[in-house]
């Protein structure tokens, strides 16, 4: 707990109540007893005044209520958004762990490849793994990006090409990650080290680079190679950088033609995907026995780490919201009733010349929900304002959605009925013989 929070919130708290404590009693102190006494001969609620800053402080704790609420709305749409986003692949059933290679045991191309193929052997057998791949990223997470170029187009600085993600994979990579090829043909054992120079794109790149051709058997240059890569395959995008952002341009190449030190090892799994962790674990052990093995985790984990910050955000205002709103409907159901209460005499009346249940009824409760409305008129001006600082937040939700801003005000207007509906109850009740004698 950070010492200035905790002091600045304390502060905050002591003047609050000495603030609200201390406009009463100004108000008190300045009363008009004449005024006072007339205006309770004639039977009516109390000090107008009074009254009038007791309304107020409702609306007004009505309006910030609905803007609160408004706000956690569109944050619980917006993660629900996000929960049923379609990350391109199968996300059950896989389990990663990755590996840094040290450069001095690993130093020539033929040492990653001959290590590679050992850990793809071993990990194949272990019990409960369908299947197994290697990669420098997995889906969800970018870790390489590099500039690239279509054959044909004007060689430019690197600067001004097209930066797109980059993933080395080994040819069961798709079957892992359950990713569709959608044409061409896959990876496979025979595009090694001394095989051509092959890669697969997914479809936003080969919309942007190929929008009315077909991208298999195109070329691109990566980086500054000046051998280019052919197409032989197009698959479905996955989301490569956050499930809340677009699938970007993304390219795979055989790993065997890229070796590299960093890697993750990741494998499906027929069952619950923790349960071959040892096992993979001691596969690799028995490849190379000092090798370590970290960031040992499921894709659905990785997806929950993602997730973690909106879901942080939605909760924490969600929390506020649902406070606001308690105190906002304690504050109408506070005013009705001593409102109920000081108009006793007024009720016991009109119950003595024939008003019925109906009559009461409409007459307390009108009162409840016209300061409720009051409230939600600002609340929903004061939200279509505010709630746009919120933008960058929101996934697949306008700032200014329609729904959420309808249904938190109906849900606020019949609240706020029933709280007004409690008192106004009780005033139904009244003995008008009783209600007179006792002013």
């Amino acid at each position: 707990m950070d010492s200035g929070v905790l002091l600045f919130t304390l502060g905050i708290s002591i003047t609050t109540g000495l603030l609200f404590g201390l406009m009463p009693a100004l108000q008190i102190s300045r009363i008009d007893v004449n005024s006072v006494l007339r205006e309770e001969g004639r039977g009516t609620a109390g000090n107008r005044r009074s009254n009038l800053s007791r309304n107020a402080l409702v609306v007004a704790q009505v309006a910030l209520s609905l803007v609160l609420l408004i706000g956690s709305g569109l944050l619980l749409r917006s993660f629900l958004q996000l929960q049923n986003t379609d990350p391109g692949c199968e996300l059950a059933h896989v389990l990663m762990m990755s590996l840094t290679l040290p450069p001095a045991k690993y130093s020539t191309n033929e040492q990653l490849v001959a290590f590679f193929d050992k850990v793809l052997a071993e990990v194949a057998v272990v019990p409960g793994v369908s299947a197994v791949s290697l990669s420098t990223t997995v889906p969800l997470r970018p870790v390489r990006f590099t500039p690239c170029r279509k054959e044909g187009e004007q060689a430019v600085p690197l600067s001004q090409r097209t930066i797109v993600a980059f993933n080395a994979i080994t040819s069961d990579y798709l079957r892992v990650m359950r990713i569709p090829l959608l044409k061409g043909r896959a990876i496979d054992a025979h595009d090694d080290a001394p095989g051509a120079k092959v890669m697969l794109v997914n479809q936003e790149l080969a919309r942007r680079f190929w929008p009315n051709e077909n991208a298999t058997g195109q070329k691109i240059y990566i980086g500054l190679r000046t051998e280019p890569n052919e197409v032989v395959g197009v698959v479905a995008d996955v989301k490569n950088v956050g499930l809340a952002v677009a699938a970007q341009p993304e390219i795979y190449v055989p790993m065997a033609q890229v070796p590299t030190s960093y890697l993750v090892v990741s494998v499906r799994t027929r069952g619950d995907p923790h349960l071959p962790t040892q096992g993979v674990r001691q596969a690799i052990l028995r490849v190379d026995k000092d090798q370590p093995v970290i960031g040992v985790q499921t894709l659905e984990e990785l997806e929950g780490k993602l997730n973690s910050q909106p879901r942080l955000t939605m909760l924490l205002l969600s929390a506020f919201a649902g406070t606001a709103f308690l105190l906002a409907v304690i504050g109408i159901y506070g005013v009705i009733s001593h409102s109920v209460t000081q108009r006793t005499q007024e009720l016991g009346i009109r119950l003595a010349l024939g008003a019925n249940t109906f009559n009461i009824l409409r007459l307390v409760m009108s009162h409840g929900l016209a300061l409720a409305c009051a409230g939600i008129a600002i609340g929903l001006a004061g939200a279509l304002a505010l709630t746009r600082v919120m933008s960058s937040l929101l996934y697949r939700v306008s700032a200014s959605d329609p729904r959420t801003f309808l249904w938190c005000a109906l849900l606020f207007a019949v609240v706020a009925l029933l709280a007004s509906y409690l008192p106004a109850r009780r005033a139904t009740k009244l003995d008008p013989v009783e209600a007179l004698r006792g002013d």
